[in-house]
């Protein structure tokens, strides 16, 4: 693609070169004889090979019988035919060294031979198609280089892409590793904790069953006991459903940080949440509202504020549950209320709550929830 750029470009340049030449030798003769016109299409015919053929030495060559026939059509018919020299020159040159410089040597040869007239309309025509080819070689560099760059970006990016997947798969792996291994421990504490003591329950209540007629007391004390046991055994069905079931606030502040680490992740938003303050006294309807006036706030950032950091903080105080997110964005010197902000209004007004909006130092929304202890 960077090839045929660079000819497509040289070509053009070539046409312009050409018009500009057949211009001074109409000025001179007042007519072109056929002569003219076959030079000048075996010219375009040579140098549209270039452009056709992929291999870089027919190319050269073919470069080189364009060299020749300019040099025989400027002996043989007119010397402004060399005004098509220096380019070709240029661009044979630019196979065998990246110093385009170097091509002023060659192209500066046939000035030795050219009468003196064509002078100044060689050297300048010469010093433009150095320029001309100078500034599109150096272009079609960066290009080039731009394009590498952008594979090599594209080549991590894929293998960033694949370590992901991989551990991703490991983080499912693990996490139903880690299910197993709970189910497995959960069934072991039942087996040890509840399963002996209703085994023992079971053999108490049918010894007391046979001793009802001949010994009476003795089944009533065999009968208490199997009552005892059965309430222990509760008891700890109770204690390892208790302990299986996370603390409500680790819930709800768990499932507030995944949110957040998962909106760090997606966007180049840094995002931090803190908190203080006894989160045992925030309801699972209170978290509700939390998490989802939180993600409708972080919306908001990275659609307006053109920030690169956002804080989220929540505090419980005396009487009130306070959840301020804050940006270092552009802010807004008056708000206006959005459906965003409307919603978040009518969620915390649910529990007679209030949301205040300020745009003076970046954009900060503070809902503000009361609570009962």
């Amino acid at each position: 693609m960077q090839g045929n750029n660079q000819e497509l470009w040289a070509i053009g340049y070539k046409v312009v070169l050409s018009l500009f030449m057949i211009t001074l030798m109409t000025l001179e003769s007042m007519a072109l004889s056929p002569w003219y016109i076959l030079v000048v299409l075996l010219f375009f015919c040579l140098n549209l090979s270039v452009f056709l053929l992929k291999n870089k030495l027919m190319k050269q060559g073919v470069l080189l019988l364009s060299l020749l026939l300019l040099l025989i059509s400027s002996y043989l018919i007119d010397p402004l035919f060399m005004l098509l020299f220096p380019i070709n020159v240029y661009e044979w040159m630019g196979y065998h060294t990246k110093k385009s410089i170097i091509g002023l040597i060659p192209a500066a040869i046939p000035v030795l031979f050219l009468p003196a007239e064509t002078y100044l309309p060689y050297g300048f025509i010469a010093l433009v198609s150095f320029l001309f080819h100078a500034l599109l070689t150096q272009h079609l560099r960066r290009v080039a280089d731009c394009r590498e760059e952008i594979d090599t970006l594209r080549e991590r990016v894929d293998t960033l892409n694949q370590s992901l997947d991989e551990s991703n798969a490991y983080i499912r792996q693990s996490e139903y590793v880690i299910k197993l291994e709970e189910r497995n421990r959960i069934s072991q504490d039942i087996h040890d904790q509840i399963g002996h003591a209703m085994t023992g329950a079971l053999m108490q209540m049918e010894a007391s069953k046979r001793l009802l007629q001949t010994d009476p007391v003795k089944s009533k004390e065999l009968l208490d006991n199997a009552i005892q046991i059965s309430k222990d055994g509760i008891e700890s069905i109770r204690l390892v459903l208790k302990n299986m079931k996370p603390p409500r606030e680790q819930l709800g502040i768990h499932r507030m940080k995944r949110i957040v680490d998962e909106f760090s992740a997606r966007h180049t938003i840094k995002a931090v949440l803190t908190h203080e303050g006894d989160l045992d006294y925030i309801t699972a309807n209170h978290w509700h509202i939390l998490m989802t006036n939180t993600q409708e706030a972080m919306t908001n950032v990275l659609k307006y504020s053109q920030a690169s950091g956002v804080k989220i903080h929540i505090q419980v105080m005396n009487r009130l549950i306070r959840l301020a997110i804050s940006d270092n964005g552009q802010g807004a010197r008056k708000v206006i209320k959005g459906l965003g902000i409307i919603g978040m209004e009518e969620r915390a007004a649910r529990v007679n709550g209030t949301v205040i909006a300020d745009g003076s130092q970046g954009f900060s929304v503070t809902t503000l929830l009361p609570y009962q202890k």
